[in-house]
């Protein structure tokens, strides 16, 4: 779900064309396969509610319930316009589409929002479901003033993206596979693979861990030296560094770094405390906290099981206990302050990249193998820190789909049901029921890589 929220830019929905033009600058991509409800607010904005098409088969109450519990806090104006892509919507009628789409509907009215259109977009045209009759060309939402307009302000979703399906850069195909092998090559080493050292069974429940996840250097309790968690924390920076001295650009971004760079990225995911400190590192800006957040958890860790001190140069003080405890809080959505939005937006994009780089490589890969399937487990964490990131940008609906691919590619992974215990917790972060304090959206992210608008930053 993404909230349209710039007060001092407004635009204005003049027809058809303009809505169906605003939607993927909203999204920061164009959406495929899937439907999107446009959903206008109280603000005087709008949210893009996406999701996946209903088959029509669906238990229509049941539906309508979900709807109107993700729809409950966001402050809409009781109405909603639907929107269903498909890339087999075709000429002359698409009934099939055209279905799903009323169907869809049907399931707006019963949550208790009024429907006040609905549409179907395919490859070459598009239709008004009250004129089903009449295709109109794609060319027309392209072409329309509020496109026209967007594109002005900085708006740049024609560009390529990581979420875009399907799309692999060319400078990018090449790197799957010798990814994939140094990504094998470091699941292999000890204490780097996705499989955990035994912890004993009374002690899972409280550490999250399970016995068939080891992702830890040293100890059998998942413990890791500080010059581990150092390095980890360290080579995500670096990549956040090469991304922002390339304007944002993650295809290049990506291709500066090594291989064995991008699968250290990866396996520093599968270790809870680390990825809640790197999670910690994009939430503050500051890696140092994060070292510290990471020292003083694994303290706590370490006293609620009962178990012996570590070696003295890698004792937390009083402060590094604090600083986890920050971090415990700031994971959960229940932290005081407001996300340093350009790290996150940052991250989340090498996260994107990640995602495609393993989709791709494993696509291509042919009968699995053992390292194949390791892959596969980590890149279901990939996913799943994707996810997280939805969360503090206050999509849990997003968020959720990803669980659910994540849980597809490799199942019931620590770092999955993690954030799902998480959503169950609190499914909206604080700082999302804001706008002054909220995500600030795509367009801002590319307004901020745009020379145009550098005196906005």
């Amino acid at each position: 779900m993404t909230l349209l929220n710039d007060p001092q830019e407004p635009v204005k929905i003049r027809c058809d064309e303009d809505l169906l033009a605003l939607i993927p600058h909203q999204l920061g991509y164009q959406p495929r396969n899937c439907a999107v409800l446009f959903i206008p607010v109280a603000s005087g904005g709008a949210l893009c509610l996406k999701l996946p098409t209903p088959s029509g088969s669906e238990d229509l109450v049941e539906y309508a319930q979900q709807l109107s519990e993700v729809t409950a806090t966001t402050g809409h104006v009781e109405q909603a316009t639907v929107v269903v892509y498909s890339d087999t919507a075709a000429v002359p009628q698409p009934e099939a589409d055209f279905f799903r789409a009323a169907w869809l509907g049907l399931a707006v009215e019963d949550s208790g929002l009024r429907t006040t259109g609905g549409f179907v977009v395919g490859p070459q045209h598009w239709w008004n479901l009250q004129r089903f009759d009449e295709p109109q060309p794609l060319s027309d939402i392209k072409d329309s003033q509020l496109n026209a307009h967007m594109v002005t302000l900085g708006s740049c979703f024609d560009q390529l993206t990581p979420e875009q399906p399907g799309r692999v850069p060319d400078a990018l195909k090449h790197r799957s596979s010798e990814f994939l092998d140094a990504l094998g090559r470091l699941t292999e080493s000890p204490g780097e693979g996705p499989i955990e050292d035994e912890v004993p069974g009374d002690h899972r429940a409280a550490t999250g861990v399970s016995q068939h996840e080891r992702v830890d250097d040293h100890g059998r309790y998942g413990f890791r030296a500080p010059a581990c968690y150092e390095r980890d924390l360290a080579h995500w920076r670096e990549a956040i560094a090469a991304l922002n001295s390339e304007s944002g650009d993650w295809t290049t971004a990506l291709a500066r770094l090594s291989d064995q760079h991008l699968a250290r990225l990866v396996t520093s995911l599968t270790h809870s405390i680390t990825r809640d400190a790197i999670f910690y590192s994009w939430l503050t800006g500051d890696q140092d906290r994060a070292i510290r957040a990471h020292r003083g958890l694994q303290a706590s860790l370490r006293e609620v099981l009962s178990l012996p001190a570590p070696a003295p140069e890698h004792r937390a003080a009083a402060e590094d206990v604090a600083e986890g405890l920050c971090c415990a809080h700031a994971v959960l959505g229940q932290w005081e302050s407001i996300p340093d939005w350009a790290t996150v937006e940052a991250a989340y994009r090498i996260l994107e990249g990640l995602d495609l780089l393993l989709t791709h490589g494993l696509e291509s890969a042919g009968a699995p193998r053992e390292s194949e399937r390791r892959c596969a487990m980590v890149h279901a964490d990939v996913v799943s820190a994707r996810a997280q990131l939805e969360v503090y940008r206050g999509r849990a609906f997003t968020a959720m789909g990803l669980l659910d691919r994540s849980n597809a590619i490799a199942a019931d992974r620590e770092a999955a049901r993690t954030v799902r215990r998480r959503l169950d917790i609190q499914d909206i972060p604080w700082w999302s029921t804001d706008p002054r304090t909220a995500w600030p959206g795509d367009r801002w992210w590319a307004k901020r890589q745009d020379a145009r608008h550098a005196h906005e930053k």
